[in-house]
């Protein structure tokens, strides 16, 4: 008998146990929606070292040309702050210097002559590019006294630490980053430890809900990492970077309960880019120009007008006109793709950091963003045609889209245009799609300039910055 009751009270409690279980499991199994990581910039760091012989006075310093995350001068520009390390081992200070050329791809010049600590073969040369990390998504856990967590990739390669300011090829750098430069939509902001996923190490961020408090569900809701010049500093070029191709890395954004147990799990992905350098030089003379539209184009019609003779010079990192014809249309392109995998599309933006200006460090002398033609002002949120006004200095873009892409405006027969906004806060979507595209989505960017006859000579630079974000 005493068997008997004991195999009953066995079932009973076993299967109490798995509808306790299930129950658990139904409550926090959920995950968050429209999750994405907007970047203020997504530029790469810069990280070269001192090539052999530099010698102290010198301002034209010369890079080491292999076995850097850059080779090269691609990604610097005139105007970049660079930190020179006073030493060929270790971070043991630096000396800060001003880009006031690119002379060629193995040579950079400084605003003033290498000092004695800053020759040495093998130092560092560093600008660093740091962004504010804006994580938006749609919470559907809402559990009591619990904590939600975005990680970020950090480094854990030899060599390369995640905290001491330098920008590292396997991740970001957090040193900037305190418990104050981080905002909750709930909860208390604190930086937390670091996490190893998948053999990848990321730093943790936390906002943590008091005791007995939760979360609302299924609305739009922000953590904010950076404030102020406390910004994350950007990855440096990975190992086997590939100019023009971003380096992607995965982000997690976690609900914990009240004891520290994950619930939920979603993952991101954001594309750190090479910047692309825009020139242009007005040559000190005077031109008279006759084209040949239609006969000689080198890459034939985008964006419905003749590029300029100088197609060919347009890279994945640079769009060179070189001498500018005065008193005519100068329009270069370049191409522009994006896919991804996100249920809720993507968007990309584009923004310049400041107007065509003379390279002179200190110069004032631009030409200035478009208005388009006399009597159909554009802007940078309003297309219009630019397609009569060629006799004064303007400087913008039209779009083209390949297929059926959904760029956010088209050139048309007039060629339609915009100006470039300056700043991340003035970024202007160029392609979006609020769903997974089914393909590849590709566009042309054309840009122009038009050149007065009174436009001072001299070589005309900026930087426009693309920045591509996907909602998942």
């Amino acid at each position: 008998m005493k068997r008997i009751w004991f195999k009953i009270l066995f079932v009973t409690i076993f299967l109490s146990s798995i509808v306790f279980y299930a129950s658990y499991q139904k409550i926090y199994s959920t995950n968050v929606t429209n999750l994405k990581d907007s970047l203020s910039s997504a530029q790469l760091s810069y990280f070269a070292r001192l090539g052999a012989g530099n010698t102290v006075g010198d301002s034209n310093i010369k890079i080491a040309t292999a076995g850097n995350p850059y080779n090269t001068t691609d990604n610097l520009f005139v105007g970049d702050t660079l930190a020179i390390g006073n030493s060929a081992v270790g971070f043991t200070g630096s000396t800060i210097y001003i880009v006031r050329d690119i002379a060629n791809t193995k040579t950079i010049s400084l605003n003033a002559g290498l000092g004695a600590s800053n020759t040495f073969t093998g130092a560092y040369i560093v600008a660093t590019r740091s962004a504010i990390h804006t994580v938006t998504f749609k919470p559907q856990d809402s559990i009591s006294g619990s904590k939600w967590q975005v990680l970020l990739k950090i480094t854990s390669s030899s060599g390369e630490t995640y905290n001491d300011g330098m920008p590292d090829q396997g991740g970001f750098d957090v040193k900037n980053i305190a418990d104050s430069n981080i905002t909750c939509p709930w909860g208390t902001a604190s930086v937390g430890t670091t996490a190893v996923i998948s053999g990848n190490s990321y730093q943790i961020f936390n906002c943590t809900l008091a005791a007995g408090t939760s979360n609302p569900i299924n609305t739009d809701s922000t953590i904010t990492i950076g404030t102020g010049a406390s910004l994350v500093i950007n990855p440096s070029a990975s190992s086997g970077h590939i100019l023009g191709n971003g380096d992607v890395y995965t982000i997690y954004l976690r609900n914990l309960d009240a004891s520290d147990n994950v619930v939920s799990s979603t993952q991101g992905k954001i594309a750190i880019n090479d910047n692309v350098l825009v020139t242009a030089v007005i040559d000190p003379t005077i031109t008279f120009y006759i084209d040949s539209a239609g006969t000689s184009q080198p890459a034939g019609t985008r964006c419905g007008t003749t590029l300029a003779a100088t197609a060919d010079q347009t890279t994945s990192t640079g769009v060179n006109f070189g001498s500018l014809s005065l008193g005519q249309f100068n329009t270069l392109a370049q191409r522009f793709s994006c896919s991804t995998n996100a249920t809720n599309g993507y968007t990309v933006q584009v923004f310049e950091d400041k107007p065509l200006t003379v390279t002179a460090i200190g110069s004032a002398i631009t030409i200035p963003d478009t208005d388009c033609d006399v009597g159909s002002t554009c802007t940078t949120t309003t297309a219009t045609s630019w397609s009569a006004d060629n006799s004064t200095s303007q400087f913008g873009y039209s779009l083209e889209a390949v297929n059926s892409s959904p760029v956010a405006f088209s050139a048309g027969t007039n060629f339609t245009a915009k100006p470039f906004g300056i700043g991340y806060t003035n970024a202007q979507t160029i392609m979006s799609s609020s769903s997974t595209p089914t393909n590849v989505d590709r566009a042309y960017i054309c840009y122009r300039i038009t050149a007065a006859n009174s436009q001072e000579a001299g070589t005309y630079q900026n930087q426009i910055s693309f920045i591509a974000t996907a909602t998942f």
